[in-house]
């Protein structure tokens, strides 16, 4: 049986499975909050949301394809960078400079 999730949680990308929310599946509240991608993605801007790995700090755009983005940091759900599977969660607009800073600052 799933786990029952709180319908007040405005905090998806904290919990559990909830992790690997589509962001087809986020509501328009979701989407208008979630940080977009700033990478090319076959010549124009790629504008996909943001997540970031659980297990190594990476983060990125999930593509289907690898190399599709020049910012790109998943591969559906495995990380380009460690390799982890299902490990991405969604990074919020107001958190990107944060996650950016640490993941320049250990020099990864």
């Amino acid at each position: 049986m799933p786990k029952m999730i709180n319908p007040q949680n405005k905090f998806f990308y904290r919990g559990g499975k909830l992790n690997q929310k589509r962001h087809v599946d986020m509501t328009e509240e979701e989407l208008a909050h979630i940080a977009r991608c700033t990478g090319e993605k076959a010549g124009h801007p790629c504008k996909n949301p943001v997540f970031r790995c659980s297990e190594c700090g990476n983060y990125g755009c999930a593509q289907e394809v690898a190399e599709k983005c020049t910012a790109q940091g998943f591969k559906n759900d495995l990380c380009l960078h460690c390799g982890a599977k299902d490990t991405r969660i969604p990074i919020m607009e107001d958190e990107l400079p944060m996650y950016v800073a640490e993941w320049e600052k250990n020099d990864i």
